[in-house]
């Protein structure tokens, strides 16, 4: 199979995107359609996490100002995941954007619901709740809770920066979440060692780790991870666009898989770093880490 005739395979098979926040998961495509007018130019590289989020910060929330504008934002997201054929989209929507609802998080929840609804015949949109580490603890307990509570979210997603961050306020919400049947994932082991992969595992339990593609440093972790049955759901061009890996040749993916480590591919923010799923699958395919079949096996891995 040449290259060609494996992205017009993969672009026809339904394909998960299993970690991906909403407000950024749009296409440059459909988000320039939409902001014709917008002055932006996205980099080809971001200095890391930092980099990336004094780029949203500082550029594209000159664009994204009201509570239009993350509707529009979510919007092109599901839109642009249908465009790729993804029919299982697991976004975070995160918690603190109440602040463009003049912070009523109850509009969040309002508006996640009526996506879910809009977008039912087309793909099976299951919402996650994101929570930043730096968000104050007390709205994650208010806010988050009333969030849980509501069936609009299916998962909850911790994020941030992954290093020195105490993760111990987070337990008590985590178990709340596995209680209601929720699934429950963090971001973590992308620039962070080894050490915290172990940390967060035996403290949260995690269904899923975002990324988490540092374990292969250490057969303890890889083993930790294998038979605690967790998922890594890796984002390739991101973790190089971010520097955490230097080519998507070296990836450790293909370390990981051989490990016998259950992992599937996904998008993590479209818009900053350009790869819909299928693209992924064509990088990921053009470097010969990976054969067609073994794609598709790690293509399946995502339902």
């Amino acid at each position: 199979m040449n290259h060609t005739e494996f992205r017009n395979t993969f672009f026809k098979l339904p394909k998960a995107d299993v970690h991906s926040h909403l407000h950024l998961a749009g296409s440059q495509k459909r988000f320039f359609e939409k902001y014709p007018n917008a002055n932006l130019t996205f980099p080809k590289t971001y200095d890391g996490l930092t980099g990336m989020i004094d780029f949203i910060y500082g550029h594209l929330n000159t664009i994204m100002v009201k509570g239009e504008d993350v509707i529009n934002f979510m919007e092109i997201a599901i839109e642009s995941a249908i465009d790729d054929n993804v029919t299982l989209l697991e976004a975070s929507v995160d918690l603190n954007l109440a602040r463009f609802f003049d912070d009523s998080i109850e509009r969040v929840i309002e508006i996640t619901k009526t996506l879910k609804d809009k977008y039912k015949s087309d793909i099976d949109f299951k919402p996650d709740l994101g929570v930043n580490k730096d968000l104050e603890i007390e709205k994650v307990y208010t806010n988050g809770l009333k969030c849980l509570e509501s069936g609009a979210f299916h998962g909850v997603d911790l994020y941030g920066q992954e290093v020195g961050k105490d993760l111990n306020p987070f337990v008590k919400f985590y178990d709340i979440a596995k209680d209601m049947g929720l699934k429950t994932k963090v971001h973590i082991g992308e620039f962070s060692d080894t050490e915290s992969i172990e940390h967060t595992i035996n403290l949260l339990a995690p269904d899923e780790l975002q990324h988490g593609i540092r374990a292969v440093e250490s057969e303890k972790t890889v083993a930790l991870i294998r038979d605690n049955n967790i998922r890594l759901n890796i984002c390739p061009t991101s973790n190089v666009m971010l520097g955490a890996v230097d080519s998507l040749k070296a990836h450790p993916i293909r370390q990981l898989l051989d490990n016998n480590i259950k992992v599937c591919i996904n998008t993590d923010d479209l818009i900053l770093f350009n790869a819909n799923v299928t693209d992924e699958f064509v990088k990921l395919f053009e470097t010969g880490l990976f054969t067609s079949d073994e794609l598709d096996r790690i293509r399946l891995n995502a339902f």
